[in-house]
């Protein structure tokens, strides 16, 4: 089972953020299609740095968290245990500070940990380069949204292959 995490796309914060366009129009896709497929998804804000800007695909609880760690959060972390899930897939930004954070502390307790890269974004491009490029080598799936939502659903004759192909397309 898996868990989405959508970390502080903020108001403040997404305005910084280098071809924030792409990934939020990404992020949304994956969001869609996780409610499609019944995944739960954990929604943080790092305080003081506004409301989050997704708010029109996202119904989710939010956690409002200081720790760049969404882990170091004590509501976020309890739910996120509660929920069980075996596997986690991050999104946010940026993506070298909280959701590098985040992946090296969920890989630390176990989970196996998921990076859409495509949702994910920092200020300037090569602080994510390095942030991806230490998740890797610290155990991290580097996915894209497409293909993590291809790899969820897993064959064509998922029963709404249909819903998930028009998300894919928009």
């Amino acid at each position: 089972m898996y868990c989405l995490i959508v970390i502080d796309f903020q108001e403040r914060l997404v305005k910084h953020i280098e071809g924030i366009e792409d990934i939020l129009r990404n992020t949304k896709k994956l969001v869609k299609a996780c409610k499609i497929f019944g995944i739960p998804i954990l929604v943080t804000e790092q305080v003081k740095l506004g409301k989050t800007v997704l708010s029109e695909v996202l119904d989710s609880k939010t956690f409002e968290k200081t720790s760049f760690s969404c882990v170091r959060c004590e509501d976020f972390y309890k739910t996120l245990k509660s929920l069980n899930p075996k596997a986690c897939i991050l999104t946010g930004i940026e993506t070298h500070i909280c959701v590098l954070q985040t992946a090296l502390d969920l890989l630390r307790d176990g989970y196996d940990v998921f990076v859409a890269v495509d949702c994910t974004g920092s200020r300037r491009g090569f602080e994510k380069d390095v942030a991806i490029q230490r998740m890797i080598s610290e155990g991290v799936k580097v996915s894209t949204a497409e293909s993590l939502i291809y790899e969820i659903m897993g064959d064509a004759i998922y029963e709404r292959f249909k819903d998930i192909l028009k998300i894919v397309k928009e």
